[in-house]
């Protein structure tokens, strides 16, 4: 019955994986360096509790800061229980007019919240986005109306973004976005993401990918359409170092830099790329090319 019950909500399980783990780094890192942060959710109530309960983790360290927490479209908070003090939970009901100062992280989903509409979504993300340390995971249907996500939200003052669908077994697809100002905390997120629950029976897919392939979740994941997309681009670019293509990883793709390397060299094997020098180990500095 259990193994029933979770699989009618594979994307569920998934996101509020990924949610829980970026959020447990998101909390840490705020309270290294700042008195004051928000958290913006976007109303289900899965999500609210999974949020307090990693906030409830930290709760000896939030003497001497404010931590805000707003629930979007919600009418109360009293069933929630009592927040660990240092942390503030509000209702949102319209969140028109939201402003939030210091740092920031919104999760806005579509799909799991029918009471958010995917354009009021997107007029939040374009308010909220704007300031120093603000980040949003926006969760969309997949598909044709999502293009144009990384144009938006690099207009909107975050430059850097990672989208990948979220495939469960029955075909069924959400896109989730995650974008920041910050590439450290890309790169932190897509660890995370890769870290994720494996036996959720739910498989990634990079919307950059032509061939449309399903990866599994694991720390070392099939490198295919990744070895497919750093080819594109070297085709594009003609010659670059390996750092280059890193940072092409990094902000265009569903992969983490680091798993660059592992791609080119197949590609230098196969004899599809050529590097200079011609021997030794891949590094950052090596200076890669089309065959």
């Amino acid at each position: 019955m259990a193994e029933r019950f979770r699989r009618r909500d594979q994307h569920g399980a998934l996101k509020r994986d990924v949610l829980v783990r970026y959020l447990d780094a998101w909390t840490a890192a705020v309270l290294r360096s700042h008195r004051g942060a928000t958290y913006v959710e976007s109303g289900n109530r899965a999500f609210v509790v999974d949020a307090l309960r990693v906030f409830g983790e930290f709760a000896d360290r939030f003497d001497g800061h404010d931590l805000d927490m707003l629930i979007l479209g919600a009418d109360s908070v009293v069933e929630l229980g009592e927040p660990p003090a240092g942390l503030s939970v509000r209702a949102v009901a319209d969140p028109g007019d939201l402003k939030v100062a210091g740092p920031m992280l919104a999760y806005l989903d579509v799909v799991a919240d029918g009471s958010l509409a995917e354009a009021d979504a997107w007029r939040l993300v374009e308010s909220l986005a704007p300031g120093k340390a603000h980040e949003v995971v926006l969760v969309v249907p997949a598909g044709e109306q999502a293009a144009g996500y990384r144009e938006r939200l690099r207009a909107a003052g975050l430059a850097c973004v990672v989208a990948v669908e979220l495939v469960a077994e029955d075909g069924g697809a959400q896109l989730l976005v995650f974008a920041t100002g910050d590439s450290r905390h890309l790169t932190t997120f897509k660890n995370e993401l890769w870290e994720a629950d494996e036996f959720a029976g739910t498989r990634y897919r990079d919307p950059g990918d032509a061939e449309r392939t399903l990866v599994d979740i694991s720390l070392t994941p099939q490198l295919l359409p990744l070895r497919r997309l750093l080819l594109a681009e070297l085709a594009r670019r003609g010659r670059c170092t390996v750092a280059e293509l890193q940072r092409h990883t990094l902000l265009e793709t569903i992969y983490r830099p680091a798993d660059t390397v592992g791609a080119l060299t197949s590609a230098v094997s196969a004899g599809a790329v050529t590097r200079e020098p011609e021997k030794g180990r891949l590094t950052p500095r090596t200076i890669v090319g089309i065959s």
